[in-house]
């Protein structure tokens, strides 16, 4: 059984080496907690890596996410926060905090407690947000354009999400099992792969934190949208409501399928739920992909 792993975005400050042993890190992490005795290094795992072709095509991310939200959020700077909690996707050095049923703590300061409320305030606005947007395509895809031009740049230039693609096809053999598990934007490349290239098995697709269900990424998804076509297991989608970029499950049209997708929702980083960090370690996600393997 062959594991991919297909990362989202702003990862331009690592390599395919360097993400690779960060994902791995995480996953060792979540299996030791869950009680696994397996060694990651004795699993097939590859992590195909394009955040390099956005510097090839001299465009760059320029997210901000403060600016979604009023100033009086925005602007309200605490004197204090959670040292636990402060890994974001973009660092040069990356690290590796756990989930909070993992450090449970029963003697919270009040100082961490008001951080804790501070973090959930911001991920509820940008949900909130997020679920006006999905009414307004327009509106949507304009944002995106300016504030997730990698998203973006999947989405509308073919020559660039043919290289996606080549990087990924290049580690699927076939008529061999294999088991995705693919985060935020990676989750949207992967379900589209799935439809234009059928010549390989997939046992299990394990999205993460996945945005398929803004109406503005579906709009240019492969038509119709419906279950891939190699899967022979199971669709496990998890989610955090806290996540504002996951705001709601896959459950809805047109990802009603039968058999349905598994959606479940998960707690993960209360400063950064979106982080691989939150997901990848989380037992129900290991537990699946640890049932796909069995």
């Amino acid at each position: 059984m062959k594991i991919i792993f297909i990362h989202g975005m702003n990862q331009q400050n690592y390599d395919e080496k360097s993400l690779k042993k960060h994902w791995l890190n995480v996953f060792q992490i979540g299996l030791n907690h869950s009680g696994y005795d397996i060694n990651v290094n004795s699993l097939e795992i590859k992590l195909p890596f394009y955040g390099d072709l956005l510097s090839k095509h001299h465009l760059y991310n320029t997210l901000d996410l403060d600016t979604f939200l009023p100033k009086s959020i925005s602007h309200l700077h605490l004197p204090f926060h959670l040292g636990h909690n402060t890994c974001i996707d973009q660092e040069h050095r990356p690290c590796v905090t756990s989930l909070p049923t993992f450090n449970p703590n029963h003697s919270e300061t009040l100082t961490q407690r008001l951080s804790v409320i501070s973090a959930l305030t911001k991920d509820h606005a940008f949900r909130e947000l997020s679920l006006f947007l999905n009414h307004y395509p327009k509106l949507h895809e304009t944002l995106i354009h300016k504030f997730l031009i990698e998203t973006y740049l999947y989405l509308s230039n073919p020559d660039f999400m043919h290289e996606v693609h080549h990087r990924i096809m290049s580690h699927l053999v076939p008529n061999k099992n294999h088991i995705i598990v693919a985060h935020s934007l990676g989750s949207v490349i992967a379900y589209n792969l799935l439809h234009r290239f059928k010549s390989f098995r997939l046992q299990r697709f394990i999205t993460l934190g996945s945005p398929l269900a803004f109406k503005v990424v579906q709009a240019k998804l492969v038509v119709p949208i419906s279950r891939p076509p190699q899967l022979q297991g199971d669709w496990f989608n998890f989610y955090s409501p806290e996540d504002f970029l996951t705001a709601f499950p896959l459950s809805e049209a047109p990802f009603n399928f039968d058999p349905p997708i598994i959606n479940q929702a998960i707690m993960t980083l209360i400063n950064n739920p979106h982080n691989i960090s939150g997901y990848l370690q989380h037992p129900d996600v290991i537990k699946s992909i640890v049932e796909a393997l069995n």
